[in-house]
């Protein structure tokens, strides 16, 4: 008997709030512009950028999905590994991969994206046992409540200490992870409502978090999306 993964797909708006989670079920979800013709609706959409009714679609093909492109005029895009990808046709996916879709457009920031991160779980012993590995790989583990953050790699864990204003933007990070925290957001989840800070204060505080990881070679376990934000990878 085949087994199947269950996933789930998050959604998050162009200003990196989460708006809802969905199971992937059936063999087709399609997502676009109309709520009353796609299964999950890119919504609010003032400037017009999700130009067609169904701009996209996950299928399923046995145990795996596909995101598969509806011929947009903006196109559909994939983001694995930190790295943007457009997808021509159809492009297997895998888990901690996050769908793109054009949401906004600003002359300071650049584009912004409706975000669908997609997640798997395994739903047999079998299939979790093969899993079980991807705990060891390199990832983020935080602890909110004894703000402490912890690198796993190869197996090891290594407590990192950071100064307070990083505590804050690790925290906001985790929470939100796996989608994209926007400038914007980051800055207010470190200083509120004080006047007077920049983004070259939270690149600061970003290059510090770096730099404790690189004797780890870990560095890229915070992302940065040109003129958006920034994403954490946190472990699963």
């Amino acid at each position: 008997m085949e087994s199947r993964s269950a996933a789930t797909v998050f959604v998050s708006s162009p200003e990196g709030e989460r708006h809802a989670a969905l199971e992937l079920s059936g063999d087709r979800v399609t997502v676009g512009r109309l709520a009353e013709l796609n299964d999950i609706a890119l919504e609010p959409d003032p400037e017009h950028l999700v130009t067609r009714a169904e701009h996209c679609a996950f299928e399923r093909a046995g145990s795996a999905w596909s995101i598969v492109d509806g011929g947009s005029v903006n196109g559909t895009f994939v983001r694995r590994a930190g790295e943007l990808k457009r997808v021509e046709g159809r492009l297997p996916l895998r888990n901690g991969d996050v769908v793109c879709v054009l949401g906004s457009m600003d002359h300071q920031d650049g584009a912004g994206y409706f975000e669908l991160a997609y997640e798997t779980a395994a739903d047999s012993q079998a299939t979790r046992a093969v899993r079980e590995p991807e705990a060891a790989e390199e990832c983020l583990s935080y602890d909110a409540a004894e703000a402490r953050l912890v690198l796993v790699s190869r197996g090891e864990r290594h407590e990192l200490h950071i100064r307070a204003q990083a505590h804050k933007l690790v925290a906001y990070m985790a929470e939100r992870a796996p989608a994209l925290c926007t400038h914007a957001e980051l800055m207010d989840a470190v200083w509120g409502d004080e006047p007077m800070h920049s983004r070259e204060e939270l690149a600061k505080i970003v290059w510090e978090l770096r730099r404790e990881l690189e004797p780890y070679d870990a560095g890229h376990l915070i992302e940065n999306e040109r003129g958006l934000g920034y994403r954490l990878r946190t472990c699963p």
